[in-house]
Formats: structure tokens, sequence, C-alpha cells
């Protein structure tokens, strides 16, 4: 995954490859809500968590595969980065009215975008290790109620991230609207 906050790097969007990676990883969203189906407190059997834990042990795994692939596809199709030279190039072909301050802010978000990219990543990667220390060392009602509890955390991060990249869609079409199409 490339994700830099680096400032000297420009951004390009392509709100349409974006889209459609989005839309066509059905298997990504579906295990998604899988893991918030298996958080639903009837789904879980606290009085044997250990079989639960399996359940969410399947699911985050195969989840963390999945999710690393959408980024690393995003990253590769719908957010473009281009280094300092290829950015000034860029902004020379631009006018002055397409440098201004929406176009600041878009940059920024797609910094944002791409650091929650590493930040998600990571945070499943540690909800893989602590469900797995926990089926190892033995879980009981407790162990399993925190961990679910992180998964919802996380859960609700990844919610909060694909509004954040439909806004950054839904701004790059308004911008091509107005006949801006250089990112």
């Amino acid at each position: 995954m490339n994700s830099t906050g680096d400032p000297t790097i420009h951004w390009f969007v392509n709100a349409a490859f974006l889209q459609e990676i989005k839309d066509s990883n059905p298997h990504l969203w579906h295990e998604v809500h899988r893991l918030r189906t298996l958080c639903d407190p009837e789904s879980i059997d606290f009085d044997k968590p250990q079989m639960s834990l399996r359940e969410f042990i399947g699911c985050l795994d195969g989840l963390r595969d999945l999710l690393a692939l959408q980024f690393a596809l995003e990253e590769t199709y719908g957010l473009i980065s281009a280094d300092t030279a290829t950015a000034h190039r860029a902004a020379a072909l631009q006018s002055i009215a397409e440098q201004n301050e929406a176009e600041q802010e878009r940059q920024e978000m797609v910094r944002s975008v791409t650091g929650q990219h590493r930040c998600l990543y990571l945070e499943l990667v540690d909800l893989v290790e602590l469900a797995e220390e926990l089926q190892y060392r033995g879980c009981d009602a407790d162990g399993l109620r925190s961990l679910v509890e992180s998964i919802e955390r996380f859960s609700g991060d990844l919610t909060a991230h694909e509004r954040l990249e439909a806004e950054l869609i839904r701004l790059h079409d308004s911008h091509a609207r107005t006949g801006c199409t250089h990112d």
C-alpha cells in the first residue's frame, strides 16, 4: 500500500475506477457484513466462547486478505500518486482557478483516505492477532466481549472510511462536471 501523507505528492483521482473497484468486490462486502453479523449479541454463544471465536478468526483472517487487495487496487487504479516533478508539470497545465482551495481540500482528503488504508489494515491485523491469542491461551466470555468491542470499533472506522471515499468520489464528479478534468 502506498499510503504516504507527504504533501509534496500530488494525487490524481480516477473516480470511475475507484467506484468500479468498490462495486466489483462482493466478497469483501460479504465478509464485512458477516463480521458485523457475528458481532450481533444473538449470534454469539457466550457459554461456548471458543466456538464463536473460531468463527471470528476465520472471518477476520479472510477479511484481512480481502481488505489488503481492495486497498492495493484502490491505490493503484483509483488514487494515483505522482512525485513532485510530475505534480509540478500537472500543476503547470492547470489554470489558476483549478489550483484553488477546493483542490487543496481534495488533495488533503486523498492523503487522509490513503493514510486510513494503512491504519485500518493494521487495526485488522491486530484484531486477527488478538483473536488468535485468545484462541491459544483460552477464551472466556469476557475475552470474547472485549474482542467484539474491538471489532465493533474497527467496523465503525471502516464505515467512516467508506463514507470519506464516497465523498471524495462525489467531489471529484462535481469537480469534473465544472470542466476541470486534470486530476
